[in-house]
């Protein structure tokens, strides 16, 4: 079974998470086949907008699987965790063409700033949005600036500081959510929304997006070394394994 289920729905690209586990846990096979289909997908003239999903009634994504994240034991396995998540986002917010996120279930961690990186979020009404790392002994030194970056500090600090799920409210209010779908229609809608930007004057779409989204990149880089020393002090201080030992004995 494909960790990324690929299709097309005329000049869209749809790549649904597609891990066993409904929950769309993010594993270096989804990791890499997410990467890969953003570079084929951004050279590719037959393509003119993506969607990323999890599918219906399936969560877009809860962060790292667990048993990858467990191995994690030294400061180098530290430092290509970072390298291999900036190199996801950054492949993601290097796509020029429209980017639509289709989002329900939970997007915590990593599948939460995956749906940071698009263009366009289509939530449900049982979306659940959380930053949950400080809570949880995890740092969150990447997703505190993706959320700053994209909403302000003020909102930054209710989702990363809160450790709060986001309520559908607060989310559309803040543009996380940028409309609401029924949840048995959230990859059409995705879909829809897609056809609808990929269908503007591509030059004029692509060279706005490109010039928007270079700070962005940017600023991950710049935030790479401090990221690594961040979260290298975390395990080094035992949080995160303290972590994925209490959640291997529920």
């Amino acid at each position: 079974m494909a960790a990324l289920n690929i299709q097309r729905d005329g000049s869209v690209l749809v790549a649904q998470f597609n891990r066993e586990n409904p929950l769309n846990p993010l594993n270096r096979e989804l990791e890499q086949g997410i990467v890969e289909t953003c570079r084929w997908a951004q050279t590719e003239p037959a393509v003119r907008a993506i969607v990323l999903t999890g599918g219906v009634a399936r969560s877009f994504g809860v962060g790292d699987d667990l048993n990858e994240a467990r191995k994690i034991k030294t400061a180098a396995d530290v430092q290509g965790l970072v390298d291999r998540t900036l190199g996801l986002y950054v492949a993601v917010l290097s796509v020029t063409k429209p980017t639509v996120a289709g989002i329900d279930g939970y997007a915590i961690g990593a599948g939460l700033q995956i749906a940071l990186c698009c263009d366009w979020r289509v939530g449900t009404p049982t979306a659940k949005a959380s930053g949950w790392e400080l809570k949880q002994g995890l740092a969150c030194p990447i997703g505190a600036y993706m959320l700053c970056k994209s909403f302000g500090r003020a909102a930054m600090s209710n989702v990363v500081f809160g450790c709060e799920v986001v309520p559908p409210g607060w989310g559309v209010e803040h543009k996380f959510f940028h409309e609401i779908a029924e949840r048995q229609d959230i990859v059409e809608r995705a879909i829809w929304r897609a056809g609808v930007l990929g269908s503007y004057p591509e030059v004029a779409y692509r060279r706005t997006k490109a010039s928007v989204n270079r700070s962005f990149i940017t600023g991950l880089s710049e935030l790479a070394p401090m990221a690594k020393n961040i979260l290298l002090d975390g395990f080094r201080s035992n949080s995160a394994q303290a972590h994925f030992a209490r959640i291997v004995q529920r």
